[in-house]
């Protein structure tokens, strides 16, 4: 499916991923596809790339900075920009205008690599390398890796050779967007292998100083440590369950630092910045609540940890929340009263917990 030509007629040319936002899940998406090609055999040669900067630092920094301050602060102004037909249409010219003033240097980089394949993992280098193919820059194949349960119309374009999707369903839209049958799969969206994996809730928990019997609830804010992480637990500590907490604030270092002042006393709360093992974090956990980003979670699916929903993005999330509601593999909460009977229901009544396990599962 993904390479187009047999490897052994190109075997030092590699596979180039694309995505934008560093330590974000588009980055982990490709990074986990990566890691299982590096360790085929023979191995296949890979390189990621966060295109958008690579193209245009100065733009790349002004979109990720003015997408986080609409996230933090006008959530609903992105609602209406997401996916939104009209908005789509007015802004095509503009955006045509923009892939051809930053493709200049993404030509440069493909030709230093010369890639037999290009992966993305995010619409935006999407559309700057089919503007490049458009324009009859590049031949190489395309493939666009879907990494949240819908797709917009951004994704959308005649120059990509290959769509890799969720689901069927989400299968079956991008057909009806004008994508050919043949050029779309459904793959899942993929996570690193350790998350296929399962590793002991006690070891897990000593490891972080947390006892290995108590119940233990993993709550999180995505990347940017977004939502009502802090006041979240401090309103499950109150629930008489004896619950212990691992807390991850990501990059979001104002978060982490409010955390450790507030909770860094208490012996039943682990607070965590960005890490590299959410895996081993998952493990450990009987919940996880936590903004429904697509690979949080598909990892969280393919550990089998049931997930408690809170404060889905506009656009994406709130679709993932769908997704995941309607095959009753999670719980939402949109309110701190309701999280806190959600929390106390699951671990109240167990046989809710291995159902929305098996539901993850399925």
């Amino acid at each position: 499916i993904l390479f187009f030509e047999p490897p052994s007629l190109i075997p030092q040319r590699k596979v180039l991923f694309c995505y934008i936002s560093p330590t974000s899940g588009h980055q982990r998406a490709a990074e986990a596809v990566m890691n299982v090609l590096r360790h085929r055999h023979p191995p296949v040669p890979c390189e990621g790339v966060n295109s958008v900067s690579y193209a245009n630092p100065v733009f790349g920094k002004f979109v990720s900075r003015l997408y986080l301050q609409v996230l933090k602060h006008a959530p609903q102004v992105w609602d209406v920009l997401y996916d939104n037909p009209i908005v789509e249409k007015a802004t095509r010219d503009i955006r045509d205008l923009i892939h051809i003033f930053n493709t200049g240097r993404i030509a440069d980089l493909l030709r230093q690599h010369r890639p037999r394949c290009i992966v993305c993992t995010q619409a935006i280098p999407v559309g700057l390398l089919s503007a490049l193919k458009a324009r009859g820059k590049i031949r190489t194949p395309l493939v666009g890796i879907l990494t949240d349960f819908g797709v917009h119309k951004y994704w959308i374009s005649p120059e990509v050779d290959l769509y890799l999707t969720p689901s069927e369903e989400i299968r079956r839209r991008v057909i009806r967007l004008g994508v050919p049958e043949s050029r779309v799969r459904v793959t899942g969206i993929p996570v690193d292998p350790h998350f296929g994996a399962r590793g002991d809730k006690g070891e897990e928990r000593r490891a972080l100083g947390l006892s290995p019997t108590r119940p233990t609830v993993l709550v999180m804010g995505g990347n940017y440590g977004l939502g009502p992480v802090e006041d979240a637990v401090h309103a499950l500590r109150h629930l008489p369950l004896g619950l212990q907490f691992i807390v991850v604030g990501g990059t979001n270092r104002r978060l982490v630092r409010s955390l450790n002042a507030r909770f860094g006393d208490d012996r039943h709360v682990r607070v965590l910045g960005h890490t590299r093992t959410i895996h081993r974090l998952m493990d450990a956990s009987d919940v996880l609540i936590s903004k429904p980003g697509g690979l949080t979670t598909s990892e969280a699916l393919a550990k089998g940890l049931p997930m408690i929903i809170i404060e889905p993005i506009p656009g994406q999330e709130e679709r993932n929340a769908q997704f995941l509601l309607r095959h009753g593999a999670a719980v939402r909460a949109d309110t701190l009263d309701e999280l806190v009977r959600s929390v106390g229901g699951l671990f109240n009544h167990r046989g809710r917990l291995e159902q929305l396990r098996e539901n993850g599962r399925a």
